[in-house]
């Protein structure tokens, strides 16, 4: 039975991630399956995409409430397959059912996806492009 996949910005630290998990790199080669991750959104990370801790020494704030979530496709469940892509120099890509959750327990449902990982976005934990205007490099 597959796990629910839920996707969780953590108040002033990195993206929480479970359920049925696949983690590519951004040539679409598997890094990891597992059904746990902890990555990074706060673009200090000497680890990317992997949550290594830099966010509390580079004083990462974020409330992890979403500003404007992009529309909920209620329809859907959140089970199955989540792949997650690491865009270079941009975001996370994830596709597969999933639900993005944050601090207050706004959910929504989406079936793709890209979560902002430089800590620029107006919209995080969704990605608005921003990593391209300041030059955001990370593989």
């Amino acid at each position: 039975m597959s796990k629910d996949n839920i996707i969780t910005p953590l108040e002033d630290g990195p993206l929480h991630i479970t359920g049925t998990l696949e983690l590519l790199d951004a040539d679409g080669k598997l890094i990891e399956e597992t059904e746990e991750l902890y990555l990074c959104r706060c673009g200090q990370s000497n680890n990317k995409p992997y949550c290594d801790g830099r966010h509390k020494k580079a004083g990462f704030v974020e409330s992890a409430v979403f500003v404007t979530p992009p529309d909920s496709e209620e329809e859907q469940n959140n089970q199955g397959l989540l792949s997650i892509k690491v865009q270079a120099n941009g975001p996370l890509i994830f596709r597969g059912d999933a639900c993005i959750q944050d601090a207050k327990g706004q959910r929504i449902f989406r079936k793709v996806g890209g979560l902002c990982r430089c800590e620029k976005s107006a919209n995080r934990p969704f990605c608005d492009g921003t990593h391209s205007k300041i030059g955001f490099v990370a593989e």
